[in-house]
């Protein structure tokens, strides 16, 4: 009976169409490669161990020469079409095979828009999807985790080191900004609220999509992607991120993998000395940290791009 009532309200005060997986899919993305002939383009599903659809998009050199596999582990909120989708366009231009899967509740994929029940099952369904792709088997795999599929590699190399070859970080959760949480007595109550209305999107923030970008980059761009979530935090999915962040915050002294950690000190969404933290801990023995003085959270996007992207690709180059 409560349930129901609690639905009712839901439905009453914060449904959005979105919600329905079914009205996302009806979204028709652009063709992303249609202007260049050397690249091939391919989407699917693919159906976990729960029953759950999820979309995925592969970008490749149509000469089917591969230099290396990279998969793509997008942030809290986002999807791998519009932004990202330069990403994969980039990376394929120079030879990699780039695998791009949408978490539950985003995208394209089965859920709530924008909910994360359980962060351990978005960690086993990208697991589970790269032990999938066996195609160029004598190249060697990177994982590429943008802000919270930063701490999603991290929980992958952890989960299973053999994985991947290494990984770039970037803008890594590690920590939730302070700017970025609601204040200390709001964040007591609203954990106490999830228990009861976990879906709910009414967590208190200080932060808007633009403000992850520099102030460069135009607003029509940040805000060209319907799919990427932009209303408040759902009560569950905030709780998901903050213990996640909370638990590899524990365990950066264990952290042996390869990696690549970059970040922005303008960054009001992670903060950036953690990403510092994480490069003094680690006991890597292969490990570089950048920090860029004058950009923020979303790395890949403004003036500072082009730099980054080198800078990346130096660290692949050496690896591949």
């Amino acid at each position: 009976m409560l349930e129901s009532i609690y639905k009712l309200i839901y439905n009453f005060l914060f449904y959005t169409q979105y919600d329905n997986v079914e009205n996302r899919r009806k979204i028709k993305y652009p063709n992303p490669v249609k202007k260049y002939t050397k690249i091939s383009f391919k989407e699917d599903y693919i159906i976990n161990e729960n029953n759950i659809k999820l979309y995925y998009q592969n970008f490749y050199p149509k000469n089917n020469i591969i230099i290396g596999k990279i998969f793509f582990l997008h942030g809290y909120a986002s999807n791998n079409a519009y932004w990202a989708k330069d990403y994969g366009i980039k990376l394929a231009r120079i030879g990699y095979s780039v695998y791009m899967l949408d978490g539950k509740g985003h995208g394209k994929s089965d859920g709530l828009w924008g909910y994360i029940e359980d962060y351990s099952r978005l960690v086993d369904d990208q697991y589970h999807f790269i032990k999938s792709i066996t195609d160029y088997s004598d190249v060697k795999t990177i994982l590429w985790g943008d802000s919270m599929g930063g701490a999603t590699a991290i929980k992958l190399m952890l989960k299973d080191p053999n994985i991947s070859s290494g990984t770039i970080l970037i803008a890594p959760m590690i920590k939730i900004a302070d700017d970025a949480k609601p204040s200390k007595s709001l964040e007591n109550l609203f954990i106490w609220l999830s228990d009861y209305l976990p879906t709910w999107p009414i967590l208190p923030h200080n932060t808007y999509p633009h403000s992850g970008f520099h102030p460069l980059v135009s607003r029509d761009f940040i805000y060209n992607n319907p799919l990427c979530y932009n209303k408040k935090p759902r009560l569950g999915t905030a709780i998901q991120l903050y213990n996640v962040s909370c638990e590899i915050e524990q365990l950066l002294h264990t952290i042996s993998f390869p990696f690549l950690v970059i970040h922005g000190k303008n960054d009001k969404l992670t903060d950036w000395q953690h990403s510092k933290i994480l490069y003094d801990k680690a006991i890597s023995e292969d490990k570089e940290l950048i920090i860029y003085e004058d950009c923020y959270h979303c790395l890949l996007e403004g003036p500072y791009k082009d730099i980054i992207y080198e800078d990346i690709y130096k660290w692949l180059k050496i690896r591949i």
